[in-house]
């Protein structure tokens, strides 16, 4: 992988400048580092790093992209945006991945891709920074070419005097003359003016991903092709239990016959991380795995060994009948006051199963101990977590300080992430184990071993109550109770990092995990609503809760959503009108309007901090953009009207036991959203319960589109997403461990039941949001809600199963 050193920069200062080599004279661009950072430039090419992009005398354009690549070619996204303002062509754009270590962090900041955040972040900084380059350029080409500045212009990669009509390539620019052009980051950034959108020519293209063909031809490394000389293997003997075993003693008798066999490594679990593991080192894979099942390793199983996924859900019922447990997410109006005056109240509950990330690529991790550094290989969604968290391990399991720990992590590719990518439990495990062999350790986890050591989507539990009067809803009451994954990233008031969690809507202030929580929040116009959280910290800590794509909103969208179409059909409305009346831009939820935030109204997303504060994490340190929330509701009915149209809502004629239903989703977050609506077309086998999703139709307004047919191969994956989940994927708890342990048990969706999938953007111009998750969300209760109108059952848990549709049918009878 490729490794570059940030040059030496003024702090708090955007620095376009030349500077002479071996190999002549180059151009970069840097940030603000804290503390000073030589660079090394390299004479053979004249390469000298930057923070976003660099020019080279040949002309060439390499972004460095600190967004990991799992599948979503961001660093195509990435290097559109830039190359639009810098006027750049696009043949000259390359890639690469800056390394992540302590002084990098000080330049590019969190390295960290999650949320489907990284073009809606990064768009506007990066458009500042590519028009900064274009400026400077331009300024340096004219003083080339004897010509006023005013009359030059840049495209493709040229600056271009309109008066005489001569021009200078961008590499002619920099090996000619020094330029030397400061822009104060943020401030300066913010009056640089930007292209209109109707002047892009590479913004709102489909290009095509500079990552395919590397893909294609095998050249693309993941984490699991690393190879270091002298390594060993490393296989995970399964715990007891998912989480809080205890290693009492290992019998190697067995794996010691196995040739190639090296060591079993208890792993230090003192932290709180790998509990319960024992690696098996070999000198090869197969070796390893061999011993790790000949390993006898007696244990005690910890707290929770007996605990079962009926026990959690029991447990939710009961902490939801104390309303003082929980606290409010969302309160607006007198929600008690208007159920008490209702004509009529619709009391329902449901329930989700755990689901895990199943990624193809298995969790994996390649560590050395080489002249006093550790040496990280591996595809993770942050390295700079990923680093931080091997920093503070070590620190306790060496008994050294933290600033005496030199760490790099190289990225690799990805092969799947989906959120289950962020979690570093394999990295601890093969720098413990390469401590201990004193060699290199390249752990793999089986499929089996994944599946157990998973960090899944917690289960959850909805008690729902609407109060109807004159045709209308006039309250609706949501209780949810799930394990909360924000307790094991130590953040909170308790942890000192309360910006990362959000406050109750009421006096009580407390925490509330709104990746847990968040989607619950919704567009609709309901003037008395409630939503309490109760937090189940059992849950969290004996399962592991995590993020898992869309979080939270991949189960409150399909309670939500399945509890408006019943709403609906309790007041004999068509699910369309109902939900187009409601999404009329009036009221508010946690002191967001429905109508979202006028225009031009700086995003007030808590995530920017995290993402792209620089120095990290300070506030103000970073051009604010404005509120994808802009437009509200409003546009949320516009996306369902698109969809309803294009599936043929009402209009198309079905045949027996086949139906449609509908859904709309705003996921990420509230402060964050991605307007989206789907239409899911079922039939339904009335003598099995077995159900076909025949086609889903998804409409989506993102904002600006960066590329469209990347942003539809987006969408059309996490709609396969919504499918698989809501058909067949689940994961429970037996025993305190995780039941299910490969595809033959836990069933992703199959080919045979891949619907045809109709995609319609909406470029609406505003500022873009995330493509990647939110399309997930709607798919579930479409199907929910075709599944009620084509053969009148309703499903309250998820996955919907045959068996429980035909349960529901007989209960018709």
């Amino acid at each position: 992988m490729l490794r570059f050193t940030p040059s030496t920069v003024t702090r708090r200062e955007f620095l376009v400048r030349s500077a002479a080599t071996a190999a002549g004279t180059f151009m970069s661009i840097g940030l603000p580092v804290l503390g000073n950072v030589t660079a090394k430039a390299d004479a053979m090419s004249g390469f000298t790093p930057s923070i976003w992009f660099t020019l080279t005398p040949d002309g060439k354009v390499t972004m460095h992209i600190v967004k990991a690549e799992m599948g979503q070619h961001v660093g195509t996204g990435l290097a559109q945006i830039i190359a639009e303002e810098l006027e750049v062509k696009w043949d000259d754009v390359r890639l690469d991945a800056p390394l992540e270590s302590v002084e990098n962090f000080a330049i590019y900041g969190l390295a960290y891709t999650v949320n489907s955040g990284s073009v809606t972040t990064e768009f506007d900084r990066l458009s500042r920074a590519g028009a900064a380059g274009r400026i400077a350029l331009i300024e340096a080409g004219a003083k080339i070419l004897d010509a006023k500045e005013p009359d030059c212009s840049a495209a493709n990669s040229r600056v271009i005097d309109s008066v005489s009509g001569r021009s200078i390539s961008y590499g002619d620019v920099i090996q000619r003359v020094k330029i030397d052009r400061k822009f104060a980051y943020p401030e300066d950034f913010k009056s640089i003016k930007l292209k209109a959108p109707g002047t892009y020519t590479i913004i709102g293209k489909s290009i095509p991903a500079l990552d395919i063909p590397s893909k294609t031809d095998g050249q693309a490394k993941y984490g699991i092709d690393v190879f270091l000389p002298n390594m060993v293997y490393g296989a995970l003997v399964i715990p007891r239990t998912r989480y809080g075993s205890k290693v009492m003693k290992i019998d190697d008798s067995e794996a010691r016959k196995i040739p190639g066999f090296v060591k079993a490594v208890k792993v230090d679990d003192s932290t709180g991380k790998c509990t319960g593991w024992v690696v098996a080192l070999a000198e090869k894979f197969p070796a390893a795995v061999k011993a790790a099942r000949a390993l006898k390793v007696e244990v005690n199983p910890g707290p929770y060994a007996g605990l079962s996924s009926d026990d959690l859900f029991t447990e939710f019922s009961q902490t939801t009948k104390n309303p003082a447990a929980g606290a409010n997410w969302v309160l607006e109006g007198d929600v008690d006051k208007a159920l008490t005056g209702a004509e009529k109240i619709l009391e329902m509950e449901y329930t989700t199963d755990m689901v895990c990330h199943a990624t193809m690529e298995p969790l994996n991790a390649t560590v050395q101990f080489v002249d006093g550094a550790w040496h990280v290989y591996s595809g993770t969604q942050s390295t700079s977590f990923a680093r931080m968290t091997l920093t503070a391990y070590l620190s306790k399991v060496l008994g050294q300080k933290p600033e005496d720990i030199k760490i790099y992590v190289h990225e690799y590719l990805l092969g799947g992430g989906f959120g289950g990518k962020q979690d570093y439990d394999e990295i601890l495990a093969a720098a413990y184990c390469a401590k201990e062999v004193g060699r290199p350790v390249k752990l793999i986890q089986t499929r089996e071993s994944t599946f157990a050591t998973s960090f899944p989507r917690t289960p959850s539990y909805h008690k729902l109550k609407a109060g109807l009067k004159n045709g209308e809803l006039v309250a609706m009451d949501h209780d949810i109770c799930c394990g909360w994954m924000g307790p094991r990233f130590s953040v909170g008031k308790k942890y000192g990092t309360d910006w990362l969690q959000l406050d109750s809507w009421d006096a009580k202030k407390e925490d509330i995990d709104q990746w847990s929580i968040g989607g619950s929040d919704h567009w609709y116009d309901v003037a008395n609503r409630r939503v309490r959280a109760f937090d189940s910290d059992r849950t969290t800590w004996a399962v592991q809760a995590s993020a898992l794509r869309t979080v939270s909103n991949s189960y409150n969208m399909f309670v939500v959503e399945s509890f408006m179409d019943e709403v609906a059909h309790a007041l004999n409305r068509d699910p369309l009108e109902f939900r187009l009346a409601l999404l009329n831009g009036k009221g508010s939820s946690r002191g967001i309007p429905n109508a979202g935030y006028e225009p031009g109204t700086p995003s007030d997303y808590y995530m920017d901090r995290l993402w792209i504060s620089l120095p990290w994490p300070n506030d103000n340190t970073w051009p604010h953009y404005e509120s994808t929330t802009v437009g509200g509701a409003l546009r949320l009915a516009n996306c369902l009207r698109v969809a309803a149209g294009k599936a043929g809502w009402g209009a198309k004629k079905l045949p027996p036991n086949t139906a449609m239903g509908i859904a709309v989703s705003s996921a990420e977050e509230r402060q964050s959203p991605t307007w989206v609506a789907g239409i899911a077309e079922v039939t339904v086998d009335p003598n099995t319960g077995h159900y076909k999703i025949n086609r889903l139709t998804i409409a989506m307004d993102p904002g600006t589109v960066i590329n469209p047919l990347n942003a539809k191969a987006q969408i059309q994956g996490s709609a396969l997403w919504g499918a698989s989940q809501v058909m067949a994927e689940r994961l429970t708890l037996k025993d305190g461990a995780l039941a299910q342990s490969n595809f033959h048990d836990y069933t992703p969706i199959r080919l045979a039941d891949v619907p045809p999938i109709d995609v319609e953007l909406i470029d609406s111009g505003h500022h873009p949001s995330g493509v990647g998750e939110p399309a997930s969300t709607v798919v579930a209760p479409a199907v929910a809600n075709a599944i009620y109108n084509a053969v009148g059952v309703r499903v309250r848990h998820m996955p919907i199963t045959a068996e429980a549709v035909l349960a529901g049918l007989k209960k018709k009878v």
